[in-house]
Parts: C-alpha cells; sequence; structure tokens
C-alpha cells in the first residue's frame, strides 16, 4: 500500500506489504487452550479499571470515534491480558469483514488500559503470520500475550469460544499525538482520461499465436467449428454518417453492438477468444474533436460488458485520417490482443492506451469570491462549457411563498447529463436544482419553515450557492439524513411517485414490473410500490443480482434485463396472469416482451426516450387494454 501528497512530490511511500496466502499453504495455527475462552472470564484473572480509558485518551490527543470505543472489559493474570470487546451497536457490518477492523482495534486497546497519564502510545506496526479461522463476529474474547521487545501475539475467539483469528507477532511503535494532528490540506480530485503512447508491443512469438483473426460478418456462419482466436467486428461504418440523424444512428448502432455481446458472451465455447471492436473518431486523443457520436454511445456500451467480462473484449478506435485494409486490420487486430490493453486508439499508427489522471487545481471550475454563484451551461451539449457564473438573483427580495436557501449539497442524475449534453430541452437556462440545505430567509406567508431549517427538494433556481425557489418545492430533512443523502431523494422519489401513482393509479395487491431495478428511480419504484402493498418484480444484470436480494427479492421475483427471459420467467412465476403494471426504461423488443407481459391489459408506464411508441398502435396491436404512459418529465 503506497500513498503520496496530492500536488506534491510525485515519490510514492511505501505504507504497507504484505502476502495473502491459502490456509492449506502455511502451517496452521491454532487457538492454544481454547478451553480458556469456554469459560469467560478465565480464572485467576483480575480485573483492570478501564472506566474512562477513552476520555482520557482523547484529553491526552489519541481521539477514538464511536464505532472504535468497542473495549468492553480487561483481565490481566501474569503478564496476559484477557479482553472483552463488541462492536457498537450502530454498526452492523460485522459479517461484510473477516474481522471488523474496529474490533480487532478495541481488543488492542487494552494495552492502552493502566498507562501512565503522560505515557506516549504505541500503535500498531508490523504484522506477522496471521491466520483467519471465522468470519463476521460482532462481540470477541482474547488474549493478548507479550514477547521480546515491543511484540505480542494475539489468540482472538468469538463469544462461544470457537476461534476467530490467531496473530503470532504484532510489533508497535510509540506515536505521539502531534504525530496524529499534523495533518496536510487534502481535496478530492478530479480525473481524467488522457491518451499516452503505449510503449513498443512485442511481435507475437508466432502468426500462429493469434491467426487467424475472423471479421464479425464471417464469425457468424462459424456454425460448430472451432472458434478462432480473435474476432473483429468493424463499428466504422457510423462514422461521418449524415444521412439520418444522430440520435437514431446512436440507437442503430448500440442495438447493433448489444446483440453480438450478447451472442458472444452467452456462449462458454467462446470463452477464450477475444472480441475486437474497432471504431472511428469515436474518441479524442491529445485535444481532438470527437467526430463520431454513435461510435462513441458504441465505447460506453462495450466498457460496461468489459468491466463485467474482463479480458474477453478489445476497443479500438482508428486514425480518421487512415483508412486500413483488411490485412492491416488483421495485424493491428493481433497486436492489440498481445498489447493486453482493453482500450486503444491508434493515431498515425502509433497505438496510445488511455490512463486516468489527476486535473491541476487551477483548472478546475472557478468559484466568483465572495458572490453567490450558479452553475450554468453556456453552451447545450457540451460539458466544456460548464461554468460558475455569479448569480444576482440569490439576493432578490423574496415574493409571497418564496424562501432562501444555501445550498449544501445538490444531487445529480442521469436527467442533468441529458440536459446538459442538450438531448432533453426544458424551459430554464441551466441545471435542474435537486439539492439540500438550509433555510436563509423567508418570504410573506411562509409559515411552515423558518431560517435555520434544514431542508430539501427542488430549487427552481438550479444548483448554486444561494437559491430561492417556492415553499411547496421543499420540506425539512428527517432526523439522520446528511446533505449528501437528502440531496439525492428528490428526483428519483417524485419521478417514481408520479409514474405509479399519479399516471398508472397502481393499487395494493397488483403486480409490478420494475426494470433496473438497482437504478435510483427502480429503488424507488420498488420502496414506494411495496408501501403501497404491490407484488414487485424487478430486472438487473446479473452482476446486480445481489444487490436486489438485500432489496428482498426472492429468485422467483428476479430476472435478467440483458435477455428476453424474463418474460417466460415472470409469466411462470404469476401463472400466466403476468403484471397490472410495468415501469419500463428498456427498448426495442424488450419493450415488445414487456409489453406481452400485459396479457389481461393493464398499464405500460415508459420512461425511456430511445424507443417511444404510439399509445393507439400499442392498443392495437396487444390483446386487453393496455394503456400507456411517457413520464417526460417531473410533475409541476
Amino acid at each position: 500500500m503506497y500513498s503520496r501528497v496530492e500536488d506534491g512530490d510525485p515519490e510514492w511511500t511505501l505504507h504497507a506489504r504484505g502476502l495473502v496466502t491459502s490456509a492449506a499453504t502455511t502451517a496452521a495455527v491454532v487457538v492454544d487452550d481454547s478451553a480458556e475462552f469456554l469459560v469467560w472470564p478465565p480464572s485467576g484473572v483480575v480485573a483492570v479499571e478501564i472506566d474512562g480509558l477513552y476520555d482520557r485518551l482523547a484529553e491526552a490527543g489519541y481521539e477514538y470515534g464511536p464505532t472504535f470505543q468497542g473495549l468492553q472489559a480487561v483481565w490481566r493474570r501474569g503478564k496476559d491480558l484477557f479482553v472483552q470487546a463488541a462492536l457498537p451497536e450502530p454498526v452492523t457490518d460485522a459479517q461484510c469483514y473477516g474481522l471488523h477492523p474496529a474490533l480487532l482495534d478495541a481488543v488492542l486497546h487494552a494495552t492502552l488500559a493502566g498507562r501512565d497519564e503522560d505515557s506516549i502510545v504505541a500503535l500498531p506496526f508490523a504484522w506477522e503470520k496471521i491466520n483467519l479461522h471465522a468470519t463476521g463476529a460482532s462481540v470477541v474474547r482474547a488474549r493478548i500475550t507479550p514477547h521480546s521487545g515491543d511484540a505480542v501475539s494475539i489468540e482472538v475467539a468469538d463469544e462461544t469460544g470457537s476461534p476467530v483469528i490467531s496473530i503470532q507477532s504484532l510489533a508497535s511503535r510509540p506515536v505521539t499525538a502531534e504525530n496524529l494532528t499534523t495533518t496536510t490540506t487534502a481535496r478530492e480530485r478530479l480525473h481524467i482520461v488522457h491518451w499516452t503512447p503505449l510503449p513498443a508491443v512485442s511481435e507475437p512469438a508466432s502468426s500462429a499465436a493469434v491467426a487467424p483473426v475472423v471479421f464479425y460478418a464471417d464469425w457468424i456462419d462459424i456454425g460448430e467449428r472451432t472458434p478462432p482466436p480473435v474476432v473483429v467486428l468493424d463499428m466504422r461504418t457510423t462514422a461521418g454518417r449524415t444521412d439520418t440523424d444522430v440520435l437514431t444512428r446512436v440507437h442503430s448502432a448500440t442495438h447493433e453492438v448489444l446483440v453480438v455481446l450478447q451472442g458472444w458472451l452467452r456462449e462458454e465455447r467462446f470463452a477464450a477468444s477475444t472480441l475486437v471492436v474497432l471504431t472511428c473518431g469515436a474518441v479524442g486523443v491529445a485535444g481532438e474533436d470527437v467526430t463520431d457520436p454513435a461510435g462513441s454511445a458504441v465505447w460506453g456500451l462495450v466498457r460496461s460488458a468489459q468491466s463485467e467480462n474482463p479480458g474477453r473484449i478489445v476497443l479500438a478506435d482508428t486514425d480518421p485520417i487512415e483508412r486500413l485494409d483488411t490485412a492491416d486490420l488483421t495485424g493491428l487486430a493481433a497486436t492489440l490482443v498481445t498489447s493486453q490493453e482493453p482500450q486503444v486508439a491508434i493515431r498515425k499508427g502509433v497505438l496510445h492506451r488511455a490512463r486516468a489522471t489527476g486535473v491541476p487545481h487551477d483548472s478546475m471550475l472557478a468559484t466568483p469570491e465572495k458572490l453567490p454563484w450558479r452553475l450554468e451551461v453556456g453552451d447545450m451539449g457540451s460539458f466544456d462549457s460548464l461554468e460558475l457564473a455569479v448569480y444576482p438573483p440569490a439576493g432578490e427580495t423574496l415574493e409571497s411563498g418564496q424562501v432562501r436557501i444555501a445550498m449544501r449539497a445538490a444531487g445529480l442524475n442521469f436527467r442533468d447529463i441529458l440536459v446538459a449534453l442538450g438531448v432533453v430541452q426544458l424551459p430554464w437556462g441551466t441545471l435542474p436544482g435537486e439539492g439540500a440545505g438550509v433555510v436563509l430567509d423567508v418570504g410573506p406567508g411562509v409559515v411552515d419553515l423558518a431560517p435555520g431549517d434544514s431542508v430539501y427538494g427542488f430549487i427552481a433556481s438550479g444548483i448554486c450557492s444561494v437559491g430561492i425557489t417556492d415553499q411547496r418545492l421543499v420540506t425539512r430533512i428527517p432526523a439522520g439524513w446528511s446533505f449528501a443523502e437528502a440531496a439525492a431523494i428528490p428526483a428519483v422519489f417524485v419521478t417514481a411517485y408520479y409514474g405509479l401513482k399519479d399516471l398508472g393509479g397502481v393499487r395494493s395487491g397488483e403486480t409490478l414490473l420494475v426494470h433496473a431495478a438497482t437504478g435510483g428511480v427502480g429503488m424507488a419504484a420498488v420502496q414506494l410500490a411495496r408501501h403501497w402493498g404491490m407484488d414487485v418484480f424487478a430486472t438487473a444484470s446479473l452482476g446486480k443480482w445481489d444487490t436486489l436480494r438485500t432489496m428482498g427479492f426472492d429468485e422467483q421475483h428476479i430476472a435478467n434485463s440483458r435477455t428476453l427471459e424474463f418474460e417466460a420467467e415472470f409469466l411462470q412465476a404469476t401463472s400466466g396472469q403476468g403484471m397490472d403494471v410495468v415501469l419500463n426504461c428498456l427498448a426495442d423488443e424488450f419493450v415488445d416482451a414487456s409489453l406481452r407481459l400485459l396479457p389481461r391489459g393493464g398499464r405500460f408506464l415508459e420512461m425511456g426516450k430511445t424507443d417511444i411508441r404510439n399509445s393507439q398502435e400499442v392498443v392495437a396491436q396487444y390483446s386487453g387494454w393496455i394503456i400507456r404512459h411517457s413520464i417526460c418529465s417531473t410533475p409541476e
């Protein structure tokens, strides 16, 4: 584990080094005299006073937060210390760890009990030979045995006496309170993608190592033959087209690639092969403009597939001014696979790889000093035109029903991205203001809010330092919520509520299908629907099924959002009855499959923009009565 000071010395400092092995590869360390942990506390021990320990440590400059104050009791027998520790009640994620860090730290606090008030605290420095026997403990018993120097060994068991972890040696070093309070100013840093020349790629050991390279048009006819090591999907035909509008080209290209990816990843026989997806002008290198928006959309789609299937797919963007023939592309594909880079741009014959680098602080958006500001988009359609502009209206006299709010956090969602890129047009010239903050002032007629109240909701003046909005668009933040948590609530819950209740008229006992249920609106819809007594079914990609399970879905109520199998699975789960309501954000054949899940008629709520159907045509095409609503924007 390394670190370095941001914007400082480029050298990295090594903090920790370790080797993790399976228990079978090392001599197992067994808890000695485990019977001692069965009778608790052990016989012959003397209690050590720990009342006020954390207060005394805080006064000396060693302050432990509530999560780390888990030491409950300490006893001494000879040189050995016996310890009981537990995670504080608010901590509920013990099962996520081998041994929760705060719980292990609390065990070590026993060595601080009985220390002189002015002595220097020794903190853990070097660990040796650690064996984890069990996971998920929230209450533990431990024995700490001192050895030569400042080293100790530690045995930890759960409250039944079963071993949890064995530490053969832990060495500590003294740390003064001044060392702990000396900090450097740090801010979260933004990152940007830079394209850097790829070091020379070694030629394949032999042409047979990657040959033959087959183009997708030929690959689809491969049948049951042995798959080739490399298959090229050439999507450069989307570049430079003007015969259709951009949105249509984006939709067409991503749909084509999605079909290929699903087929490629579905069949296990292609697991050892690599799919190379070629684009042209989809990314900008060294200040270039992106010339193929459809290709850029393809990159976004394929990156998602790469994250779920590492090593299976390579993205390559060729030079717009360079035309490569089949022979060139064959050699290029072989080189790309050999490079082991998932994303490559080729410019003037040179391969470039993408790397994330920190953005200098002086290049970030400048905040007007001592003046109210608002985030504005100078040229809709480009994030490059975002600016923090002086916002004089923040100081205007409030009208009846208005409140003035100092924003503490702003929520951003997918709609904001579409607005900034000019895909969605709104009647106001700035990004929507979903956020949370503190009331500074109230206008005439406002009786439910007062200066000092923490509120969240929609800020009509947008994302700003100080904004003015209608009192009906905000409400008090519930106890226990942070400003950041509150700022992320309004848009998704209002969208879900408006769609399900106002448009869909959902009722208790009805069945609801929520597509992409692990997204913001999806999660909100699930919570609201369950609150109203509905039977909820959900789709999500396979990688997010664990999230659905933690949301309370059983296997019969879960299906894959990347295939059409959800139609048959949910019809079977409902004995052919299907759904009463569908909340949709998918497109193409997924829309048709979802509509067929309304065999008795029902309501189809559309949140997407890429496959808007005509309501009359939907009613004519599908059985039963189907009321289709499009959720275009949040209500006034």
